[in-house]
């Protein structure tokens, strides 16, 4: 049999050293986690989401701020039209509130839908001199509006 005659103080020394070396490598791990994903979490921005739905009278749209921070001058257009041509606009589109707006089409004999392209437009802050960030949104819409576009 083997037997340790080693002192308290040794097992005490590996056991504080123990506890340093752990609370080292959580430190180490801690760190890398809140500079790999810190930054997005903190950031506060918008984050637009389009929704559609689609009625006997026409369709409905929906654009929603998911995000921690409001839009600025919103606007909304198809993707495939100039800057002028605007669906709809609002100055502001805090958290959590939305956008909303019809275009009235009445149904057609075998209609199909489709994936369309919403492109949106805002700024982050009053101020123009900081530019205008945009975003594409698909979304689908009955072929109705194909004729409208």
């Amino acid at each position: 049999m083997v037997s340790y005659s080693g002192s308290s103080s040794d097992w005490l020394t590996v056991l504080i050293w123990l506890l340093i070396s752990l609370a080292v490598s959580w430190l180490i791990i801690y760190t890398a986690v809140r500079a790999a994903t810190g930054h997005a979490l903190d950031r506060s921005k918008p984050r637009l989401v389009a929704a559609t739905h689609t009625t006997p009278e026409g369709v409905h749209f929906v654009i929603s701020n998911t995000g921690s921070a409001p839009a600025v001058n919103v606007a909304v257009r198809w993707s495939d039209r100039p800057a002028g041509a605007v669906l709809a606009q609002m100055q502001l589109l805090g958290p959590n509130e939305k956008l909303e707006w019809a275009i009235a089409a009445g149904p057609i004999p075998g209609e199909t839908e489709s994936l369309h392209t919403l492109k949106v437009d805002w700024s982050s802050t009053p101020d123009p001199s900081f530019g205008r960030s945009s975003i594409s949104l698909v979304v689908l819409v009955p072929s109705r509006l194909d004729t409208l576009r």
